[in-house]
């Protein structure tokens, strides 16, 4: 009597299974949030955008001052003129996103040769790690994923030889967020310590990084303010102690990570050099400390962690994991309690606004005071031109001088939020009329 063989990859399949099921279990509640400032303002425009300066812009080679990113600013165009302020379908191409980078990611562990169970393991924290959750909870950050897609895409190509196809995932990389431009260090590491040592074919990549690095430090507009680099003590006093906490939820748990370079393993140090290279820039911008940013570096992390733990059981790295799990879905769920919390008080603001704009059309200047904690000026000038499905409206802030003389010189809208009741009460102002019936109730 034959016995029939167990197909070999029924239990990685499973595995497979479980983790996309844990996922989802972990993370479908995304679907029930709201836009914050930074949506609201891309959706403002990016519909309008016509798709062949998409295309232009993805083919310049010079800095955009005005911080144009076509790959990222491509899905607020496609996904505003598709579902408008309908949130929920924004979340599927997220998650299918994150989901691909996860992919991704698991060919390239696969590549470096690291065992199948060791590689699952990795995939497996870094598809339901609590470290860079925002990302594939927040739209506003498809720019981050967009750059981990094609950053590890082009880092697979170049380990294939592919490298014209390489240097095109780069290029897109870079068009999706900035932090792509450490992506040619990554793989000169990835040459000396991996590969053949071969400097020609990477000329082209280290050229323009080169090029894309000096046009962002000279032509950076931003001289004194969140966006400008400082390259001194006092921001890395800030920008580490923030992102080493992330890795784990642990004061420098981060840093621990680098004692792995005393594993003999050229696989361990390339991803080590690959994390630190993709941090290196965030750790010059102390006014920009989003968890999302560490999206990218964080694959770095699970090269580095799988490619030692492949030297051992891989029974030990799954136990690590079902010991880490509690303490990251707890770190999970209070930020997505916070998250969907500050999402119901933007809602309120923002279909309140709507819903007057809709009343009263004639109306095109808003003067406001006080907006839901978090929410920033930009996103009420992108809600209120959204509610009128126009560009150019004022939207301003009541202490701004601009406001003082749009009060004394034309009919506004002029709201009040109040953060203990959530509410927002919405009047018409007029030079001649402090009060007006034209409340909302």
């Amino acid at each position: 009597m034959k016995t029939r063989t167990r197909p070999a990859w029924l239990l990685p399949g499973a595995a497979v299974i479980a983790i996309l099921l844990a996922f989802i279990a972990l993370n479908y509640r995304a679907y029930d949030g709201f836009f914050q400032d930074d949506e609201l303002d891309n959706l403002a425009w990016g519909p309008a955008v016509p798709l062949k300066d998409f295309g232009l812009a993805l083919l310049k080679p010079t800095f955009d001052v005005s911080n144009f990113r076509p790959a990222g600013h491509l899905y607020f165009h496609l996904m505003g003129q598709a579902f408008g302020m309908d949130f929920p379908p924004y979340m599927t191409p997220i998650f299918l996103l994150h989901l691909l980078n996860v992919l991704l990611l698991f060919l390239l562990l696969r590549r470096l040769q690291i065992p199948v169970w060791s590689a699952l393991a990795g995939i497996a924290f870094f598809a339901l790690s609590a470290t860079a959750m925002d990302v594939w909870w927040k739209p506003m950050y498809v720019f981050d994923l967009l750059c981990t897609t094609f950053c590890l895409a082009s880092i697979l190509l170049w380990t294939a030889d592919r490298w014209l196809l390489s240097f095109l995932f780069f290029w897109l990389a870079y068009k999706s967020k900035e932090l792509a431009v450490m992506l040619p260090a990554a793989l000169v590491a990835y040459e000396f310590l991996l590969g053949k040592r071969r400097i020609l074919p990477l000329l082209p990549f280290l050229a323009t990084s080169l090029s894309f690095g000096l046009q962002g430090i000279l032509l950076n507009p931003n001289k004194d303010n969140d966006y400008t680099f400082r390259f001194t003590p006092a921001a890395l006093a800030v920008t580490i102690p923030f992102y080493t906490q992330r890795f784990l939820f642990l004061p420098f748990s981060g840093l621990a990570l680098f004692l792995l370079a005393f594993v003999r393993d050229r696989r361990v140090w390339f991803g080590l050099a690959t994390m630190g290279l993709f941090l290196f820039t965030l750790l010059f911008l102390p006014g920009r400390l989003f968890e999302a940013y560490t999206y990218l570096p964080l694959t770095g992390a699970v090269i580095a962690l799988t490619a030692a733990a492949s030297r051992i059981n891989p029974a030990w790295a799954w136990l690590a994991i079902a010991l880490w799990m509690p303490w990251n879905v707890r770190h999970l769920h209070r930020e997505q309690r916070a998250k969907l919390a500050a999402d119901d008080n933007t809602f309120l603001f923002v279909d309140k606004l709507q819903r007057w704009a809709a009343k009263n059309p004639a109306v095109k200047t808003l003067v406001y005071t006080g907006v839901p904690s978090g929410f920033q000026n930009w996103g009420v000038t992108g809600a209120w031109n959204i509610a009128h499905q126009t560009l150019g409206l004022k939207a301003l802030y009541a202490d701004w001088p601009d406001a003082a003389k749009a009060l004394a010189a034309e009919t506004v809208a002029l709201a009040e939020w109040d953060p203990r009741t959530h509410t927002l009460s919405i009047q018409i102002h007029s030079p001649s009329q402090i009060n007006s019936p034209g409340q909302v109730k």
